[in-house]
């Protein structure tokens, strides 16, 4: 029986390595984890899940492949990707909601590139076109949010279903 995780507990890696466990027992311990994970060692993996060292980019990939959490790798970019900390970490979530959410967010971008139009056709003052075009930034990267969460759980889907 593997023991039970406590300080790694916190850490997103050892999270994500412990919900694959429940679908894959090679995943309960570091030990066989590692050996799921080309070019990862156990001592490797456990200074990953105890915050001693950060993973690099490519073990990133092979863990959130490795565990079906494709999740893991939009974490990584928001949270710790020194390029991606503006980029937002995608909810887990049901593939139905993920859907509803997707649908809701065309029907605002529709609008959006209504006003868009205007807002081109328009030659309106400079002023009051600053304040809309900001406005209009923040539909289209909510609407960009939006789909990326729909690839992740596509994506999440993919591997659930069809390998």
């Amino acid at each position: 029986m593997a023991r039970q995780v406590t300080k790694a507990y916190q850490n997103r890696y050892c999270r994500a390595r412990l919900e694959a466990a429940k679908y894959n027992d090679r995943f309960a311990s570091r030990a066989s984890a590692a050996e799921e994970i080309p070019g990862v060692t156990e001592d490797s993996l456990k200074k990953y899940e105890l915050d001693i060292t950060r993973p690099p980019n490519d073990v990133i990939a092979l863990m959130a492949d490795a565990y079906n959490a494709p999740e893991l790798i939009l974490w990584y970019c928001s949270n710790e990707c020194p390029l991606g900390k503006n980029c937002r970490e995608v909810p887990e979530m049901p593939p139905e909601r993920t859907f509803v959410r997707l649908t809701n967010t065309l029907n605002k971008l529709n609008n959006a590139m209504r006003e868009l139009a205007e807002l081109m056709d328009d030659g309106a003052e400079k002023d009051q076109d600053a304040t809309r075009i900001q406005r209009l930034r923040g539909e289209f990267l909510e609407a960009r949010r939006r789909i990326d969460e729909t690839l992740a759980t596509l994506e999440k889907m993919q591997r659930q279903y069809f390998e």
